[in-house]
C-alpha cells in the first residue's frame, strides 16, 4: 500500500481488485472549462446501468454537462466506470445528479468515491443542504450520511403536450 495514497480494499477470490489511484482515476472536472468527458461513453454507461437515463441523447447529455457545476468521473484505464454531477448556488443548496456506476463495479467503492468527491468540491461543500433523489439507492446514500427528509415532498411538473 502506498503510504500517501491509501488503498481502496475490494477483496475477491483472494486478490486485490484495484488500488487507488493507480487503476481508479477520479478527475474533478468542469465541462465548461474544456475538460472533455467522452459523451459517447457516458451515454453507454447510462443506457446499460440506469433505467431513468437510458433514452438520453448525446445533445441532451452535452447540455446537462454544461449546466453542471461539478462533474466527477471514475475510470479503469480508458473505461468510464462511474460518474456523478452536481449543481449548486454555492451557499444554500446543492443537488447531486446522475450518480451512475457500471454494474460490474458496484459494491467496489467507485460510487462512494464519486459522491465523496462531489461533496468535497467547493461548489457543494459550502452549501447548507445537499439534496439527492433516488429510486433504488436509499441504503447507499444513507450509508454516506444522507437521511430522508419527512418535511419536504418531491414535486414533479411535466410539460404538457400540445
Amino acid at each position: 500500500m502506498h503510504k500517501d495514497l491509501g488503498t481502496l480494499r475490494s477483496f475477491s477470490h483472494g486478490r486485490w481488485l484495484f488500488r487507488l489511484p493507480a487503476l481508479l482515476r477520479i478527475p474533478l472536472q468542469r465541462a465548461l472549462e474544456g475538460h472533455a468527458l467522452p459523451v459517447g461513453q457516458l451515454q453507454i454507461l447510462f443506457m446499460d446501468n440506469s433505467f431513468w437515463a437510458r433514452e438520453r441523447r448525446l445533445t441532451g447529455l452535452l447540455r446537462c454537462l454544461q449546466g453542471s457545476d461539478v462533474i466527477v468521473s471514475t475510470w479503469d484505464g480508458e473505461d468510464l466506470v462511474a460518474v456523478g454531477r452536481a449543481t449548486s448556488d454555492g451557499i444554500y443548496r446543492a443537488v447531486l445528479w446522475d450518480v451512475v456506476v457500471r454494474q460490474d463495479w458496484q459494491g467496489r467503492g467507485a460510487g462512494r468515491a464519486v459522491v465523496n468527491r462531489l461533496l468535497a468540491s467547493p461548489a457543494v461543500r459550502c452549501a447548507e443542504r445537499v439534496y439527492v433523489m433516488t429510486t433504488h439507492g436509499l441504503g447507499f446514500y444513507q450509508r454516506l450520511g444522507f437521511h430522508e427528509e419527512g418535511k419536504q415532498h418531491l414535486m414533479l411538473l411535466q410539460p404538457q403536450e400540445n
